[in-house]
This record gives C-alpha cells, sequence and structure tokens, in this order.
C-alpha cells in the first residue's frame, strides 16, 4: 500500500513545487519509477543479506528505513529532492518482498505454498488499489504532504508489529531450538 500511496498525487505535487511546468509528467515519472530502479538494484543483495543475517531482520530494518525515509519527502522544495528520496526508499523497500517470501515459504506447509503466493499476490495488489485509492483521500482531505506523513507512519506502525508478532517470536522459537 505504501508504494502506490503517492502515485495518484505525485504530479500534483511536483507541479505545486515547478515553477516551469513543461516537463512536469516527465519529473513525476522520474519520480516516482525512481525507487523502482532503486528495487531493482538492491532487491538481489538484500535478498542474500537475508539468508546470511536472517529475513526478519532484513524485512523489520527495510521498514524502518522504508517508514523514516517517507517523512522527508513531504518537506521537499524541487523535483529532484524528491527523486532522490525516492530513490532510497526504493533501497529500503526492496528487502521486503523477498523478506515476506522467505518468512512465507517457511511457515507454509508445502501442500499450501501455490496458496498461500496466490493470496500474497492477491493481497499485494489490494496494497495497489487500497494505497492509490487512501493517498489519493489523503491529499483531497488533508494536505499532499500529509500524505507522506501518514504512509511513513503506517510503515514504522508496520515494523512495529512485525518486531513483536514476527522477529521476537522468531527470536524466541530459535532459542528453543538451540537450548534442545
Amino acid at each position: 500500500m505504501s508504494l502506490y500511496s503517492v502515485e495518484p498525487i505525485i504530479t500534483i505535487y511536483i507541479t505545486n513545487m515547478s515553477q516551469a511546468t513543461a516537463h512536469v509528467a516527465l519529473m513525476a515519472g522520474v519520480a516516482f519509477s525512481a525507487s523502482g530502479l532503486a528495487t531493482i538494484i538492491a532487491a538481489p543483495r538484500l535478498g542474500k543479506l537475508s539468508d546470511r543475517i536472517g529475513a526478519h531482520k532484513v524485512m523489520l530494518t527495510a521498514l524502518i528505513v522504508a517508514g523514516v525515509l517517507f517523512i522527508p519527502q513531504a518537506l521537499v522544495h524541487n523535483s529532484w529532492e524528491l527523486t532522490g528520496l525516492r530513490f532510497l526508499f526504493g533501497l529500503a523497500a526492496a528487502g521486503l518482498t523477498p523478506s515476506i517470501n522467505v518468512l512465507m515459504k517457511k511457515i507454509t506447509p508445502a501442500a499450501l505454498t501455490g496458496r498461500v503466493f496466490g493470496f500474497s499476490m492477491s493481497a499485494g495488489y489490494l496494497g495497489v488499489f487500497v494505497g492509490g485509492i487512501l493517498g489519493g483521500q489523503v491529499a483531497a482531505w488533508l494536505r499532499i504532504q500529509d500524505v507522506f506523513y501518514i504512509t511513513g507512519a503506517l510503515l514504522l506502525l508496520n515494523a512495529v508489529l512485525v518486531y513483536f508478532c514476527v522477529v521476537k517470536k522468531l527470536n524466541r522459537l530459535n532459542n528453543q531450538q538451540v537450548a534442545a
């Protein structure tokens, strides 16, 4: 949801920041796609890191960094600053999908793997749908900058949930297995 909450408002946001509007659509496309480019670059590396230190640690760190990086996006003064922050956000967000997939595979019985990954895919596209609608509504009700603040807060809240519901539980299970 967080990846797409800004999609409906990015062009308007850049238009509000820009003096020259000749290339607003292009700049909005560059700003939005910067996170995708960063994800392409970072996902394989973060996937490898999750193999080494644990997917739950990468996921937690990615959520925290992504949440923190959303907040300054509300404070930018030009499209290049936004593009740079979107790129950094993409580097962080790259740790989410591989980590989620690894954890789902670990906890899912083999007979249900296809179904669970199908549900995961559906949930991802539900996030695209809901993120776009909520981002547009927040901008309409409040301000465009509030979309970034709220999305950052939701990512940080998600990090808290992941810490208590995933990381602590996995650490406890690992400690029990080592003791046995």
